[in-house]
């Protein structure tokens, strides 16, 4: 495109009358300016010029993606014992690119388009200003734009620094969220259904009324949501404490109910540290699973040539009295969301076994006298 500045303005007071900015797509950037009496404006708008029309765009480029492809090279192959950057590769990998901590594997397509992204950019740059880029021949040539080399790398390492410092120095744990309680309650009826686990127990909602139920989908192939759901999963048990653990339990649905044996369920499971029975896994007859996620509005979308399952990141929390009292996702701010729900639902869970208890200890002429 072209920008057109032009300033007008008298010989005693320079002033600005009217600033007009046009593009055309099919002529190179340039900048025609009319000044009265200022050549330092003139000075820098032909040293813009120059840097977008010459060879100082594309070796800018070229210099801010080699601190990129750089800081992705120490992202890929970053040591185990080096701290805060390991934990940050660790972050890295795990949203980027579909790392999965229990095999070290990784989505190589997206390391793959993420590395060629600036090259391709770069490559465009350059073909555009491939007659400049040839003209560089000689030392001083190249000298002249050292400067512009610099400012590539200058900035584009502040970008990154700025990137590791935000990711090191932002803790979840430091992020407070208050939690909305009976603004966000439901009160709706769960589908009921008969599955059986990892162990070949059959599981009935129906005989978990009383305890807190929490309802997921994940399926063992999954590299990239799934470790995350188990992972908060595992944490979220961890933190409670044994009373409120007693009144939970954890429901993780297969979402690939045709492949899935109860010898591979009990191994994926047992890989995140859970023990049975806090964690039922449960599979069945395919279409039955299928309908029973469709029921939950666990949504999930297969990809066969591809081999992933495409699925939303569910945390279905039941109450003790059999109704999905609130609907919760790996968001930041539901994962503090989740805590005080488990909270409140195991609080209430204890009530009403008390209650239940005391009822049960009342003779039957006093409850009729009631």
């Amino acid at each position: 495109g072209m920008i057109l500045l032009r300033i007008r303005g008298t010989a005693q007071a320079p002033a600005l009358r009217f600033l007009r900015v046009q593009f055309n797509s099919l002529s190179t950037i340039s900048f025609l300016m009319t000044l009265s009496d200022n050549s330092r404006l003139r000075s820098i708008g032909a040293s813009i010029a120059r840097f977008l029309t010459g060879a100082g765009l594309p070796l800018f480029l070229a210099s801010a993606a080699l601190v990129y492809e750089v800081l992705i090279l120490g992202v890929l192959f970053a040591p185990d014992n080096w701290g805060a950057w390991t934990s940050f590769s660790n972050d890295f990998k795990l949203w980027c690119f579909g790392y999965d901590p229990q095999t070290g594997g990784l989505a190589w397509s997206e390391v793959i388009v993420m590395q060629l992204e600036p090259v391709f950019v770069l490559g465009l740059s350059v073909i555009v200003s491939r007659r400049q880029i040839m003209e560089l021949r000689t030392f001083a040539e190249w000298k002249s734009h050292f400067v512009t080399i610099g400012s590539g790398v200058t900035l584009s390492s502040i970008a990154m620094v700025g990137l590791y410092l935000f990711a090191t120095s932002e803790s979840p744990d430091e992020m407070v969220f208050t939690f909305p309680g009976k603004r966000i309650r439901t009160e709706l009826i769960p589908p009921s259904f008969q599955l059986t686990d990892q162990m070949g127990n059959s599981f009935d909602m129906e005989e978990h009324r009383g305890d807190v139920v929490i309802v997921t989908g994940v399926y063992a192939l999954c590299t990239s949501t799934c470790p995350l759901i188990l992972a908060e999963l595992k944490s979220l048990l961890d933190e409670l404490s044994p009373e409120e653990r007693e009144r939970a339990q954890i429901v993780a649905i297969t979402l690939n109910p045709e492949n899935e044996t109860p010898e591979d369920m009990f191994n994926y499971i047992s890989g995140y540290g859970f023990e049975y029975p806090e964690l039922k896994y449960l599979n069945g007859d395919p279409d039955h699973v299928r309908e029973t996620l469709k029921k939950l509005q666990i949504s999930r979308s297969e990809y066969p040539e591809y081999g992933i399952i495409d699925h939303s990141n569910l945390f279905l929390l039941i109450d003790a009295e059999g109704r999905i009292a609130y609907r919760l996702t790996l968001d930041d701010r539901h994962k503090s969301w989740i805590r005080g729900a488990l909270k409140e639902l195991a609080t209430e869970a204890s009530v009403l076994a008390s209650s239940e208890l005391e009822t049960k200890d009342i003779p039957a002429d006093a409850l009729a006298l009631k």
